[in-house]
């Protein structure tokens, strides 16, 4: 059966398999599955994703920062843990290896990159690691995904130019070093400017907005959306979807925005409509997003890109 998701039920990552007793983000892709299942009363196709290898992470990556995610210190420092934390004797996989879950859920946002060539809208449940220095991981973000995918289709001659436009609750500071100076590659974030990272990076277009203003979050993402596109001609786009401005979000750091769910269904809306009509391929990642609730702005948004791309679901939902 044709379909435009992509997902694994190995994106999971328990941590306890690697000897850390802390509770890490919940798989939003499940819930998002089994609440669009229940819409349609069948079952959702999606494709399982191929992981990436370490060639397509030299796209992006240094080998020399390559080589520190072999180290098990990298990866506690990445994931800010406690030594109180850590009980490597209880590990059933050793620390390193983790890196093998990223590059499957980096291999769904390139599949999915591939796939919205094809159909013109897609979307990996998952992935969205625009944190990742092309020389350090930061902010729980071991490898860039999101520029992986886009270097590789370049390389292999299947776009020219793409455009990514990042409404995660953190700005993509990581994807904006990352092609910084490179004319083929747009960056557009709208972000939290009180906000983590306190050190900002320079995109091609940013949009900080203050909790003052946060009202205005969705005309200045509008306004923004229409910048890009008058300054920027794209192949593709990369949507990174970030649930974090949510108003259930748990994260402390996110508080700033707490936007009600009716703004995040509006915010995504604009996004997947704007491209769909358009006809610019449009592939989303899942990026932020914590706690039990931050699912119902993915599946929104993942259900209004299956409408876009012809799906019927045969009755309105209760939203907001």
């Amino acid at each position: 059966m044709k379909t435009n998701l992509v997902f694994s039920f190995r994106y999971k990552t328990p941590l306890s398999d690697f000897g850390f007793d802390k509770p890490f983000a919940l798989d939003r892709g499940e819930m998002v599955l089994k609440r669009l299942s229940e819409d349609i009363g069948a079952p959702v196709p999606y494709l399982e994703p191929d992981p990436i290898s370490d060639e397509h992470i030299l796209l992006v990556h240094t080998p020399a920062y390559l080589k520190t995610l072999e180290d098990a210190k990298t990866w506690i420092d990445l994931f800010e843990f406690r030594e109180s934390e850590y009980f490597p004797e209880r590990a059933l996989r050793p620390l390193p290896s983790i890196i093998d879950d990223f590059k499957l859920k980096s291999g769904g946002t390139l599949k999915a990159c591939e796939l919205s060539l094809e159909t013109g809208l897609a979307a990996n449940l998952g992935g969205g690691y625009h944190h990742a220095f092309p020389d350090q991981g930061r902010g729980y973000c071991p490898i860039n995904d999101i520029a992986i995918a886009i270097k590789q289709l370049q390389k292999i001659g299947k776009i020219k130019k793409a455009l990514i436009v990042d409404l995660d609750f953190h700005q993509g500071d990581g994807t904006a070093v990352a092609f910084r100076n490179d004319a083929s590659v747009f960056t557009f974030s709208v972000h939290s400017e009180e906000g983590w990272p306190e050190v900002k990076q320079q995109s091609d277009l940013d949009i900080p907005i203050k909790e003052v203003e946060k009202e205005k979050y969705l005309e200045k993402t509008e306004a923004g959306l229409k910048i890009a596109l008058s300054k920027f001609a794209p192949d593709m786009v990369i949507y990174v979807a970030g649930s974090d401005p949510y108003e259930k979000d748990v994260l402390p750091g996110t508080s700033f925005f707490r936007l009600p769910l009716s703004v995040m269904k509006a915010r995504d809306e604009l996004v997947i409509d704007t491209f769909a009509d358009l006809g610019i391929p449009l592939a989303s990642v899942f990026a932020g997003g914590y706690g039990p609730d931050v699912w119902e702005v993915h599946y929104l948004s993942t259900r209004r890109l299956l409408e876009r791309s012809g799906l019927s679901f045969g009755k309105t939902i209760p939203c907001c």
